[in-house]
Parts: C-alpha cells; structure tokens; sequence
C-alpha cells in the first residue's frame, strides 16, 4: 500500500500528488495520504509515522524539510528516521533544504529527487519518463504557477490559479477530503474539459473563491502599514486565510511595490504559516530572515511558521517580534 505524503497548499503540491497517484494508484481512501501544511509539519510527519505502519513504500513531494521537521521531538532528523525505518521513501523537492539535507537524508534510507530549478510534478513526470499530452500539461502548469517567470506560459499560469482558488477554500477550512478528491480528479482527467476549463462541479469551488476574493483583498490593504527597519521599507499586513500561500504576498508585493521593500504577510486563523517577499532588486536576504524564524523558503521568497494563532489581540506583539528579527539582517 502506498502512502502519498505531499505539500496541501499550492498546485504543485496538489498536481505532483495526482501524478503519482497516476502513476502508482488512484487511492481516494484517508488512509493512504496525508496532507502536509507547513504550518502543521510536525503533526503532518507524526501522521505520516503512524500511518506508515501498514504502507510501504511512501512518497513525498513539494516538502521542504525545514528546521522545524529537522528538530522535531527533540533531536535532529528523530522524525524522519521514524518515517524511514524498514520503508522505501522517495522524496521529490526544489527547496534548498532538500538540498542542504540530502546527505543525511539519503543515511536514512531516503532517496532524494532534487531540482533548483524545477517543481516537484515536473521532476516526478520526468523521471518517471511520463509523456503523454495530459502529464506533460499538468506539470507544466504546476512549472509555470510556481515560478511564474515566462511570459511565454500565462495560460498555465492562469490554470494554476484557478486549482488555487480551490485549494484556497480548502485550506481555508482545512478539508483534506476536498483536496483528496482534486487530486484523485486531476489524475484522472476528471478536473478539465478538453480546453482546461475546470468542469462545472470544480467550478462552483472556484467561484466561491472569486466570490469572497475582493472582500478579502480590501480587508487585506485596509490592515496595510509600511514601517522603516534600518534603511529598510517594511510592509505587514493582515490577511483573511482565504489568500495564504500566494496570493496574499503577491497582491501586496504588486500594489505596493514602489513603497516598500519588503512585504510581510500574516495570516489570521487557522492559517499558521505566514509569508515574506522582497521586491526582485531588494538586497534583503529573504531566505535567512525565515530560516532564523524556522521557516525556508527559495530566492526573494519564503514562509515562518508559529505555534499559535495571530489574533487582534497580539498582532503588535508578532510584529514587534518579527521587527526585532529583521533589525538582525537589514
């Protein structure tokens, strides 16, 4: 029985879980997944160790072994050693901790599929030498909304945000069985019509997206304040767990990109993981601002995780917090 262990958040994790259920078989069951949010790493790995008792082999995909998985129950890789014992485990991931860790990793039996440059779906359908026009498609707008750096590939990129929405209400309340049948759905073909519109029973999931979207983004900018952290522009806003992951950062870094240089998301509950970008011409070092904070992250980019949720009651405290970390790196 295989056990499918991948990131819940964006449509790389999502897709790379289709296509090795594609691959390996098409599981709807609870059982044989588990749905890895960075906010709740350690609980989604505690998961997987029990889990694995009665799957073999396992597969990981989009997870970024962040210290906070390094160090769980004490002491370094104890988690991951757990997950390992007895058990053939493959692990597909971009981030640069996969990269830094795949020595170790590797003496625990794990092997390490590792790309900078290329998501965890398109190295997983290259190496499995999947080429058919669907997997090819799938991964490529897995590609393209990741990094969203060609021009070229806007139309991936805008099927990439519409699975986004969806996986954005899912988050939203954290239904794992909706994203178990997204996923189960795109490895069989059942998501698209024939020109990648999302079929009607997807659309629906995406429409309540759009349907809250402006409210959410007006909420987000009204919460909006720019700050001066040594000869740094600090931006934090407040933002509705209907926009983590990306698209919360990414409207802030687009709308207010000529007043600061740095824009930190927080998310309100039960979203836990928030995030920090930095303009492309920004010499802040992004990547080690949030690995101080136990987080990871790739290039202008990346994501902290608390332990608790950020309430109106203790904003100021988080970003006095997070004011006094970046005085560290500015």
């Amino acid at each position: 029985m295989v056990l499918y262990i991948a990131h819940a958040e964006d449509p790389d994790g999502i897709i790379a879980r289709s296509l090795l259920m594609r691959i390996f078989g098409v599981s709807r069951k609870p059982e044989d997944h588990v749905f890895v949010r960075y906010d709740r790493i350690v609980e989604s790995f505690e998961e997987s160790v029990v889990k694995a008792v009665s799957h073999n082999p396992l597969y990981v995909a989009d997870i970024d072994p962040n210290r906070r998985l390094v160090q769980a129950e004490g002491s370094d890789f104890t988690l991951l050693k757990k997950l390992a014992a007895g058990r053939e485990v493959h692990w597909f991931d971009h981030h640069d901790a996969t990269q830094l860790h795949k020595d170790r990793l590797t003496d625990l039996g794990i092997k390490v599929y590792h790309q900078e440059k290329q998501c965890a779906a398109m190295i997983i359908a290259q190496h499995y030498g999947m080429s058919d026009h669907y997997v090819r498609k799938l991964a490529k707008i897995a590609q393209a909304h990741d990094y969203k750096n060609t021009s070229g590939d806007n139309g991936n990129i805008q099927i990439g945000n519409e699975l986004e929405k969806i996986i954005a209400v899912a988050n939203e309340r954290l239904d794992y069985g909706l994203l178990l049948q997204l996923s189960g759905d795109l490895a069989e073909e059942r998501c698209f019509d024939g020109r990648y519109n999302l079929r009607p029973e997807w659309r629906q999931h995406a429409d309540i997206f759009n349907q809250r979207e402006q409210e959410a983004y007006k909420d987000l900018d009204s919460s909006v304040e720019v700050l001066k952290v040594g000869p740094c522009h600090v931006l934090f806003g407040y933002s509705s767990p209907l926009l983590s992951q990306k698209p919360g950062p990414f409207h802030l870094r687009d709308r207010f990109q000529k007043d600061s240089d740095i824009f930190i998301c927080l998310f309100k509950s039960p979203a836990r993981n928030h995030l920090v970008l930095a303009n492309k011409d920004a010499s802040f070092p992004v990547v080690p601002f949030v690995q101080s904070l136990g987080g990871g992250g790739r290039g202008n980019g990346g994501g902290f995780t608390l332990d608790y949720d950020i309430t109106p009651q203790n904003y100021q405290q988080v970003k006095e917090m997070l004011i006094s970390q970046m005085e560290q790196f500015c």
